[in-house]
This record gives C-alpha cells, structure tokens and sequence, in this order.
C-alpha cells in the first residue's frame, strides 16, 4: 500500500523539526497509542489499537528514524505485528517552507499482511489516511509558532 500526502503548518521549519522528533509529543498524538517510548537513539516502541473495517485488535511494533538531514527530510522505518495481521514499510517525511509556513510531506510504502490485509486496500488506506490526519492535526497544537 502506498501513502502520499502533505499537511501544512503556521510555524517555521525548526519548530515542526524539533516537534515531529519529540517523543513525549509523538506519544500524545498517536492515535490509539496504548504505549510509545524511546528504547534507544532514533528508536522507538509502541503499541496501540487499530481498527480498520470490522477487523480490530491491538498491535506492537518499533519505529526507527534513520537518515536524518535537519530540519529537512528524515525516513521513518517500521515493523509490527499483533493478532490482526502483521505490517513492514518506510517512508521519508520531507519539510519544506513556503511562505512563512511549513509543509510536511509524506511518501512511502507499508505491506500489510494477516487479517487486517483482508479488508482490502482501499479501506486499509482510507483507515490510513484518517490516521495520518488525526496524528498532524494534534501536532498542530503542540508546534511552537515562533522560533
């Protein structure tokens, strides 16, 4: 399955940096987070509930952050897995300014396999896409609007 999208924030570029890598900030916009924390540089562990379709359940998964150029594009690499099905993917988030504010964009590739793979691609994506909004609208309000 493959995610594109961007989100536009009234902050500078350093601010949206520093708040996009702030794992406490990350922990609070997670949607369905049940536990997020740092287990080393760049690395990190979580668990949360995902629902998607009539297919839900929690899973567990590690995040790491790897070929970071600040404050401009950084890849984000995962791995999960629970009752529901199991997903391997990555992606680069890429900050860019344009008039006085930031824009996130976000390209990348995630496959998804077990149950939650049997609703099909398009609900898998939709449900993606919900997320994704949920976790850049709540970010929003954590950004510093002034360097």
């Amino acid at each position: 399955m493959h995610l594109t999208g961007d989100h536009t924030f009234d902050a500078p570029i350093q601010s949206v940096w520093d708040t996009l890598l702030d794992p406490d900030i990350i922990a609070a916009c997670m949607p369905g987070k049940e536990k997020f924390e740092q287990i080393g540089p760049d690395y990190f562990e979580a668990a949360m509930r995902i629902k998607v379709g009539p297919i839900n359940g929690s899973a567990v998964g590690r995040v790491r952050l790897a070929e970071q150029e600040p404050p401009r594009r950084y890849r984000m690499i995962v791995e999960g897995k629970g009752g529901i099905g199991n997903a391997t993917g990555s992606g680069v988030l890429t900050l860019s300014e344009q008039a006085g504010k930031t824009v996130v964009a976000y390209d990348g590739d995630v496959q998804v396999t077990g149950r939650v793979a049997s609703v099909g691609q398009r609900l898998m994506g939709m449900t993606a896409k919900v997320m994704i909004n949920q976790f850049f609208k709540c970010m929003e309000d954590k950004v510093p609007r002034s360097e």
